[in-house]
């Protein structure tokens, strides 16, 4: 049996010193990253496990695992003893460190030095590892490690905490399935994992289990668009459901309109909708299968059942002005979000967008693809001006008051729910509202790397 070590980037790395409004945040913290430019205690928390990781090892179990180490952890992993193979999961942004990261490795002895997760799409870096993964690993590292073919995907437990102003709740985390080959031209999925890979119910048994054990807030499907072509959402839907879970997923608006006084009963607590644009040229141009006008009504909808809108929209397409899009962003602000991911057009390598935008590009420094820098020439506005359209944008949609009322709300209505079961009044068909925050997305989804989640 090989001796396997998976890692994620250490922790130096996953935090960025001068975010958006010149802020601090942590890489591994979803809304860190979304509401940065807030003061620190108006910001919303969201924590998430390496989930491509957690997946390894549910299903190759003698792999050691890193989750988010220090330099100094990493190195003395290295040196507890002879690896046959060390594993580096990296996004695009994390390049550089995971090269440094592999050359490490070496030193140590490690003879075989293998990178996944969406930074493995990236040209060039084929000389520093002996194997680049696209999309799930599992198959091939269970292969690598003992031998023989795994048969099927197990889902692991996978739980992070949300929080705000001393709010705070467990989530878990949910795939029925990943990967994604809808083709959005600014995705990176349809590159890294273009097959659609489902995941047995019977296989997911166990972390619903779980998360019901562990009394969490509410379940995030991470799937990159729940309900689309997949039967199995709805038995996840029956099976949270049975459970008393609330949940949140991914989605198209498309999918969601119409439904969602059903879902609110079957236990929706929101949903995440790629907003992207409110002008639909913009939303043509990148092949999102959807138009504006279904986008603010799902929203409208969503929210008209109490449930939580959350979304994510992209800044800087390049037919649009500062002002357009400062009115575009006014816009966004009074439809009275949850919360929403504001980012930059950003054409990641090997896209549909990088191949027509590839002319464009300026930016050499593979850190600065984090979705908050403008890497390419823009014609209407400077890196420095993007940067403080994104601050300003951050500051007047993510509203920490409209955070606050929201959860003030759920736990006066949790409290007259628990009251009214009390008494033996709770009407047919209601369950408790539940505190927590809300999930974490980035503009095309967040499906399960090769070891780990992906930036896009």
């Amino acid at each position: 049996m090989k001796r396997v070590l998976l890692t994620t980037a250490p922790k130096e790395a996953l935090v960025e010193m001068n975010g958006i409004g010149g802020n601090w945040y942590d890489r591994t913290d979803t809304y860190m990253a979304w509401t940065c430019a807030n003061d620190l205690d108006d910001r919303l928390s969201v924590t998430c496990p390496p989930t491509g990781l957690n997946f390894l090892k549910a299903n190759v179990p003698d792999v050691e695992l890193l989750e988010y180490p220090t330099w100094a952890e990493y190195e003395k992993a290295l040196a507890s003893e002879q690896w046959d193979m060390v594993g580096i999961s990296f996004y695009t942004w994390s390049v550089p460190v995971a090269i440094q990261m592999a050359k490490l490795a070496r030193e140590y002895g490690v003879k075989d030095v293998w990178g996944g997760n969406y930074g493995a799409i990236t040209p060039g870096i084929q000389a520093h590892f002996d194997r680049l993964i696209k999309g799930p690993g599992e198959y091939v590292l269970h292969q690598y490690v003992y031998g023989r073919p795994l048969e099927r995907v197990e889902h692991p437990p996978m739980m992070g905490y949300s929080s705000f102003r001393g709010v705070s709740s467990p989530v878990g985390y949910l795939y029925s399935k990943r990967g994604c080959n809808i083709g959005c031209t600014f995705c990176s999925t349809p590159v890294f994992n273009p097959k659609e890979d489902a995941i047995f119910m019977e296989d997911m048994e166990r972390a619903l289990d779980a998360y019901k054990e562990n009394n969490v807030a509410h379940v995030i499907i991470y799937d990159e668009s729940f309900f689309l072509k997949n039967d199995i959402a709805e038995r996840v839907v029956d099976g949270l459901a049975k459970r008393g879970l609330g949940w949140i997923c991914l989605t198209r608006a498309d999918l969601l309109r119409g439904r969602i006084e059903e879902l609110t009963d079957r236990g929706m607590d929101g949903a995440i909708i790629g907003i992207e644009s409110y002008r639909d040229k913009n939303i043509a141009d990148v092949q999102k299968r959807d138009d504006v006008y279904n986008v603010r009504a799902t929203v409208r909808e969503l929210i008209k059942n109490g449930r939580r809108a959350l979304g994510t929209f992209m800044v800087g397409f390049p037919d649009d002005s500062i002002e357009d899009m400062e009115y575009d962003i006014t816009q966004l602000a009074d439809e009275g979000l949850f919360a929403c991911q504001l980012t930059l057009l950003t054409p990641f390598h090997g896209t549909k967008l990088w191949k027509q935008m590839e002319h464009l590009v300026t930016e050499t420094d593979l850190s600065k693809f984090d979705l908050y820098n403008l890497v390419w020439n823009h014609a209407k506005m400077s890196p420095s001006e993007a940067r403080d359209l994104m601050a300003w944008a951050q500051r007047k949609v993510n509203d920490p008051d409209v955070v606050a009322q929201k959860i003030k709300q759920d736990m006066k209505d949790k409290l007259r729910r628990e009251m009214a079961a009390k008494r033996g009044m709770l009407p047919p068909g209601s369950r408790p509202s539940r505190l927590g925050l809300g999930g974490g997305a980035t503009s095309g989804g967040m499906a399960a790397g090769a070891f780990g989640s992906p930036d896009r």
